[in-house]
């Protein structure tokens, strides 16, 4: 388990590192109204101020506009400057160009990459880094977008649970509807990250540890724990299908 006042401390003096030795203006950050973006936002506040902070709101089907408003009062609350635009134009302009009938899945990948597009060209604009906003739950399962919300310049949540997130959260005393609120990625209508992995992070968290932390197989998580097997077997499967997606992409060696 991580020590969450010394995490919040190590974060916060990542931020201010790596924003100098950047030698850039400040962070951009993509605000969904949502548990990690607020955590994130207010740790780059804490560590570089809120001038060097610049927020995005980025609503568009099938965003919730109770997380929008979230969203803004967020970044008003922390002093910090935010954008607002859509990404419907660019995912409607991506989708008529393809020759084929996007599935869901497709059309919720093109959403994470045009908000990724959108938050780079805000950054580039205003000589800035991208704040990324994984945590390790995520990143085991392979539950992000390869391109898209995986494609930041700095992490500083990445070696942290879902769960420890909201330690973190409550720590900085950010509002309990942060950590109350469903997870989701808003990739279409009425998705949720818990319902789509089928567990609530509290049991993601438990499985994951054991199988990654400590190096137990399934069977083990199975016998030691009240966690159905389909549980753990379909987490397991998850985290061993997706090593891909957090892995450089690979290439022959022609140095030998």
């Amino acid at each position: 388990m991580v020590d969450v006042p010394w995490a919040v401390e190590r974060m916060e003096a990542f931020l201010a590192d790596q924003l100098a030795a950047a030698g850039v203006d400040g962070y951009v950050v993509g605000v969904s109204g949502g548990l990690d973006s607020a955590v994130a936002t207010t740790l780059a506040v804490r560590a570089v101020g809120a001038d060097a902070v610049m927020g995005l709101v980025m609503p568009g089907r099938p965003n919730d506009e109770a997380n929008m408003v979230d969203a803004r009062t967020l970044c008003h609350d922390r002093g910090v400057a935010f954008e607002e635009f859509s990404i419907r134009p660019v995912v409607d302009a991506v989708h008529g160009q393809l020759p084929f009938e996007a599935s869901r899945l497709t059309l919720g990948n093109v959403r994470a990459r045009a908000r990724m597009v959108l938050a780079y060209a805000v950054a580039n604009e205003h000589d800035r880094l991208v704040l990324g906003t994984g945590n390790r739950s995520e990143r085991l399962l392979g539950y992000f977008t390869k391109y898209g919300d995986a494609a930041v310049d700095v992490q500083p949540m990445l070696d942290l649970y879902k769960t420890e997130v909201a330690d973190v959260a409550r720590t900085l005393g950010l509002d309990e509807r942060f950590v109350e609120k469903s997870p989701t990625a808003a990739l279409w209508e009425g998705q949720t990250d818990e319902g789509e992995i089928g567990a609530d992070y509290a049991t993601i968290d438990r499985v994951l540890r054991r199988l990654v932390d400590e190096g137990q197989s399934p069977a083990q998580v199975v016998a030691d724990t009240d966690i159905d097997a389909e549980t753990v077997h379909r987490l397991a499967g998850m985290w061993r299908s997706s090593a891909h997606k957090r892995a450089p992409p690979p290439a022959p060696n022609l140095r030998e």
